[in-house]
């Protein structure tokens, strides 16, 4: 028997929700999300996929946010200060769509407590297979591209900091590569971008870090035949 295909038939589409904490005339958090689903045939993997993700991200403003917001209401009630109001947004980006493959990044944007956050979580898809795609898939000759792709992260940082053009923290050689994951990527035409999460690499103001590693057809990185 032949290996079961599973090719995404349709378009790409998006669905949003949003819900507030308690959910009554007082609610404490706003939480707003968009997330992409499959208009047609083969999708129903990919949408389950989104739909526990959007699951997720609902029980982690329940049971995480929703708490620490009433404490924040508690204390504000006692020092006579304003209520919070506290927002969390899940947003999505699409960075390649081809016939074979999409690309997306998801950033998750918490305001809360004068503070904010930035998480960012990606995903790429084979729609021929309608399967995730591994970072391994990206490199045929070369198993394990870590020290490559550590290599390239090492050399933009060094440009960067001798054209004064971002800050890291002082070991920042140490972080890159214990901060390092295989699941924080995501593809352009042109480019594979390599991320951190705020905070592990460099201070708040420079955000989400990305290096983008140009398409290698010897070594890698490239898209899979």
């Amino acid at each position: 028997m032949g290996k079961e295909v599973f090719c995404l038939q349709g378009q790409l589409d998006f669905f949003t929700e949003e819900r507030q904490f308690p959910p009554d005339d007082l609610p404490l958090l706003t939480a707003r999300l968009r997330l992409p689903r499959w208009d047609g045939r083969g999708g129903r993997r990919f949408d389950r996929y989104y739909a526990a993700y959007a699951r997720a991200f609902f029980s982690y403003c329940r049971h995480e946010l929703l708490p620490r917001a009433t404490e924040a209401l508690a204390l504000s009630q006692q020092s006579g200060g304003a209520i919070p109001a506290w927002h969390i947004a899940l947003d999505t980006d699409v960075t390649l769509h081809t016939d074979r493959y999409l690309s997306l990044y998801t950033d998750t944007v918490e305001q809360t407590d004068g503070r904010r956050l930035v998480v960012r979580r990606a995903d790429t898809w084979d729609l021929a297979e309608n399967t995730p795609v591994p970072l391994r898939h990206l490199f045929p000759v070369m198993p394990m591209p870590r020290r490559r792709l550590l290599g390239a992260v090492t050399g933009e940082i060094l440009r960067r900091q001798e054209q004064g053009m971002a800050a890291y923290h002082p070991d920042w050689r140490r972080a890159i590569r214990a901060a390092f994951s295989a699941d924080h990527w995501y593809l352009t035409p042109e480019h594979l971008c390599l991320f951190y999460q705020m905070y592990t690499i460099a201070p708040a103001l420079e955000g989400i870090p990305v290096f983008r590693i140009p398409y290698d057809e010897k070594l890698g990185p490239r898209l899979p035949a």
